[in-house]
């Protein structure tokens, strides 16, 4: 929960500060009561300052929202551009790809990326437009290093795109059951068991009992028995991922 601060107190932070504050506090409060259930009221109240205060910084709760959603994006592509233009084994990058997804960006800002995911459809069509372009270009990103990775020969043929969702999507979820505290996986457990799990599906050679997606998938032209063979195969791997999240749950 963030800590209340009195007016004079809030003054007394930098600008930057200020406004870092601001967009923390309704980040954590959208995140507890939900958007549309929360004031700037709410907002000015939990920051210990005046609602005329608050209004020198924002001046709606609609312009907050837009606020929490450009910082919730250079959180995601802080290190993420970076990351992918190392020189490094298309292997390698995704591993910190994946570590830093989890780490860096879902469990650094939990309360954030609650709000990032759940209240996209509050923001103005314009700003919504922009959101789901820069979506698309993470995707993008993990999409290549998937395509360089089956080009070389290290991970196993598949479907990029579908890969890169997958990945993201597992990852993403972290925001809905992770909770710190005594007892609770820490982020390093969670991102090398995430990286565990999934480098046996995607690296050519690690998978016993599975088979690579079928040339025809990518034609749109599966054969009905190897779509069978790999419905099988994803089901026992949602089995597993269904197991860990339950006793990732109970540890919460």
């Amino acid at each position: 929960m963030e800590t209340k601060v009195n007016e004079s107190g809030f003054r007394g932070l930098d600008k930057s500060l200020r406004i870092q504050k601001i967009t923390d506090t309704a980040a954590g409060l959208f995140h507890r009561k939900g958007y549309r259930s929360t004031t700037l009221d709410d907002v000015s109240k939990e920051l210990g300052i005046t609602k005329a205060a608050l209004y020198h910084y924002v001046s709606s709760k609609e312009k907050l929202l837009s606020r929490i959603y450009i910082q919730a994006l250079e959180n995601i592509f802080r290190n993420t551009d970076k990351i992918a233009g190392k020189e490094l084994p298309p292997d390698r990058r995704l591993r910190l790809i994946i570590e830093n997804h989890i780490k860096g960006i879902i469990i650094q800002s939990i309360s954030m990326f609650s709000v990032f995911f759940t209240e996209e459809n509050q923001l103005p069509e314009k700003e919504f437009r922009k959101i789901r372009r820069e979506k698309r270009k993470y995707t993008r990103i993990v999409e290549e290093i998937i395509e360089e990775g089956i080009s070389q020969g290290l991970f196993r043929k598949s479907d990029p795109r579908l890969q890169a969702f997958a990945l993201i999507g597992m990852c993403n979820w972290v925001y809905k059951w992770y909770k710190p505290g005594p007892g609770s996986y820490t982020p390093e457990q969670i991102a090398d068991y995430f990286v565990s799990l999934l480098e046996r599906g995607y690296l050519k050679g690690e998978t016993e009992g599975m088979t690579d997606v079928p040339e025809s998938l990518e034609r749109g032209k599966e054969k009905a028995g190897s779509k069978a063979e790999s419905y099988r195969s994803l089901r026992a791997k949602c089995a597993e991922l269904s197991t860990l999240l339950d006793e990732m749950e109970k540890q919460g």
